[in-house]
């Protein structure tokens, strides 16, 4: 059983399937809310960290002082060794964090919907060719220093990378539920004519269509990644 904490950015409305799927292989999961002030673990008190999305920007943490210093912080457990995992948002955290440039698309589009993406052709790469993925974002990363790119995309070219032996970070989401599916469409509904993205009948069909593999997927890689 692992200390895996959970770094929440915005409420849901059920457990996502990763945090779902933790606690139901006896991980002990704690989930922590750093935009409503609650603290960040010590690193002697988690085993591993979990970053998932959220609504807000890198590129507006001068005025969220607790993203700022949630980044800092990330700093503090790569630097401890920490195993970390991040989500879309989560995965710009450390690509921010670890020198990469995030920012919004050059011609202003959005991700929102189903888009397969390409693997490279990195060792032990955890991500499958082909696997197509739920995407929803409007910045993305240039590859750290030092970081290995494990996934390409049409969209946002970079996908998936991975630095040293205990970080790793998807932009895609493997974790959306139904229902988060749900929320997301009804709390943003101009998404759905922006550039670039799928209208929401189409979202809908690709998560029928897709959703399955995707998951089938996600609990393996964090079966790897928890151990």
């Amino acid at each position: 059983m692992k200390r895996i904490a959970v770094i929440e950015h915005t409420p849901t409305p059920e457990p996502d399937s990763g945090v779902a799927h933790l606690l139901a292989r006896g991980h002990d999961v704690a989930i922590v809310r750093p935009w409503l002030g609650e603290a960040l673990p010590r690193p002697d008190a988690v085993d591993a960290v979990m970053l998932l999305g959220g609504p807000q920007m890198v590129t507006d943490r001068a005025s969220l002082p607790w993203l700022q210093g949630e980044i800092d912080w990330i700093g503090d457990m790569i630097a401890a060794d920490m195993p970390m995992f991040g989500i879309c948002l989560g995965s710009q955290l450390l690509a921010h964090r670890l020198g990469g440039d995030v920012d919004w698309h050059p011609q202003g589009k959005r991700a929102f919907g189903y888009h397969p993406v390409a693997a490279t052709g990195a060792l032990d790469n955890p991500v499958p060719d082909g696997l197509v993925t739920l995407q929803g974002n409007a910045q993305g990363w240039t590859l750290p220093p030092g970081a290995e790119l494990l996934a390409t995309g049409h969209l946002f070219p970079n996908q998936a990378f991975r630095f040293g032996a205990n970080v790793i970070a998807v932009q895609f989401h493997p974790e959306v539920t139904r229902p988060i599916l749900d929320q997301w469409q009804a709390e943003s509904p101009d998404w759905e004519d922006a550039p670039g993205t799928q209208n929401f009948a189409d979202q809908l069909l690709g998560f029928r269509q897709h959703d399955a593999a995707l998951k089938r997927w996600y609990a393996g890689f964090l079966d790897r990644w928890a151990g």
